[in-house]
């Protein structure tokens, strides 16, 4: 009798061991199209003379793999970022600057806006309007086409940088909201540390898949360092910081305006009080970036070419006579591109502009000096002319935004080919599911036979 109840015991294991590798396999199948999903494979101990026991499930992980895509989501990520807020960028001057490598939405863009914001096409028209009224000095035609391309350059110079000025406004609102997200994040990858750390007793399965998840999302905000203990508990730091301690949130990210306007962003930890400037990699640090080098760079170029402009023309005009004999008066007012305009006095009246060096009205000295004066290297420019600085300028910056587009595309090679190489580890298969769930069906269908069997055996035995 004892071994019928011992073959009994094995069967009913083995039954059980079946239909957990059934059921296992309907999650694995359930999860196929789960990009974040680990396949699992039921845990099974033998046990001597007794069958087999259901330890849990293991999800199937290669730890380098995850901690390089968590590393290359922080590197991915910062690159999208500096790549969008220099394409608003490129936008915002009217010009398409990266002809190879912009995308067809900052083309349109740059099209659409070429006509009204381009500096560029403004100060050749500009240029073009001042020697025809060198050649016609005392035309009021002529006077009034040359205050006509100056109002319109001055009005480019003023709409690009309220429009940069809004671009910072709105990344410091965009920052804001990424910190918010963040912190929450940090928050949801503490409670799936615990939820793994408990779980991880059975082989972790789903739990191990959801702070994976959730690291990999954060690592998106910023580069983050992880580290297990003997208990499973994670620390999460992030430059130096630790933002999770033994599967508790001890810390968050921060933003403060500095003395630019700009939002820079800090982490702290709660329970030390101590603080980092934020560096590295990820989205955060991609908007900060951009906007504090490469943008900046650009925007204090245009202001340096909009104030030496001011007070380049200023100093040859003031030497000048009007036709009504008048003289000392600036062509532009204002310091830089913010607030550059063309003198209102000049527009009310066409004829006090001072194009004569003399009250020979018909003298064109003034006129050509002003022209020799845009042709001439400035020395505050870096010896450039005003038109030679802002193609650097804008040289410079298609450069940047061309450099960031192919690193971008490599890191996108470089992160396809780690997800395919996780996806070769963690990924369901249907076919190796289907068979899996052939064999752990027949298994069942054999451990059923064998209670059947053993049930005869029995009934056999008290029948006698």
């Amino acid at each position: 009798m004892g071994g019928l109840l011992n073959s009994l015991e094995i069967a009913s294991s083995s039954l059980l061991a079946a239909r957990a590798g059934i059921e296992t396999a309907g999650v694995n199948i359930s999860n196929v199209n789960n990009p974040s999903y680990a396949r699992q494979r039921i845990l099974v101990e033998p046990r001597s003379g007794s069958g087999v026991v259901v330890l849990g499930t293991k999800s199937l992980r290669d730890s380098i793999l995850d901690e390089q895509l968590i590393r290359e989501s922080s590197n991915k990520s910062y690159l999208e970022n500096f790549q969008r807020t220099l394409q608003i960028g490129q936008s915002m001057l009217g010009q398409q600057i990266d002809r190879q490598s912009a995308t067809p939405e900052a083309d349109s863009a740059a099209r659409n806006l070429g006509g009204q914001m381009a500096i560029a096409s403004g100060f050749s028209e500009f240029y073009n309007a001042l020697q025809a009224v060198s050649v016609s000095p005392t035309s009021v035609a002529d006077r009034q086409v040359l205050l006509l391309k100056a109002n319109q350059l001055t009005d480019k110079f003023n709409s690009v940088e309220t429009r940069f000025t809004s671009l910072k406004s709105d990344l410091n609102a965009d920052l804001n909201n990424r910190i918010k997200q963040a912190n929450e994040l940090i928050g949801f990858t503490a409670s799936a540390a615990m939820d793994n750390s408990l779980a991880s007793i059975s082989g972790g399965g789903l739990a191990k898949d959801t702070l994976q998840m959730r690291l990999e999302e954060l690592g998106g905000y910023s580069t983050i360092k992880t580290q297990f203990n003997d208990q499973n508990q994670i620390t999460v730091s992030i430059d130096g910081v630790e933002v999770i301690k033994d599967n508790l949130a001890v810390g968050k990210l921060e933003g403060a305006v500095d003395a630019d306007g700009g939002v820079q962003v800090s982490v702290r930890n709660s329970d030390s009080d101590t603080t980092a400037k934020l560096t590295g990699q990820g989205s955060i640090q991609g908007l900060v970036k951009a906007r504090d080098t490469v943008l900046q760079d650009l925007r204090q170029d245009i202001n340096l070419m909009a104030t030496n402009l001011i007070e380049g023309m200023n100093s040859v005009h003031k030497l000048g006579v009007s036709l009504d004999g008048s003289t000392g008066a600036d062509f532009f007012t204002g310091t830089d591109a913010s607030n550059i305009a063309v003198n209102k006095d000049l527009v009310a009246d066409v004829r006090k502009l001072q194009l004569s060096a003399n009250t020979d009205t018909g003298d064109n000295t003034v006129a050509a000096n002003l022209l020799k004066w845009l042709e001439a290297p400035q020395e505050a420019l870096g010896k450039m002319t005003v038109a030679q600085h802002y193609n650097q300028a804008v040289a410079t910056y298609g450069q940047e935004l061309a450099n960031i587009n192919n690193r971008l595309a490599d890191q996108e090679v470089i992160s396809h080919l780690l997800t395919q190489q996780r996806a070769g580890v963690s990924g369901v298969s249907l076919d190796e599911e289907m068979s899996s769930m052939i064999q752990y069906q027949r298994s069942y269908q054999a451990s059923a036979k064998l209670i059947s069997t053993v049930n005869e055996l029995f009934q056999t035995i008290l029948s006698m």
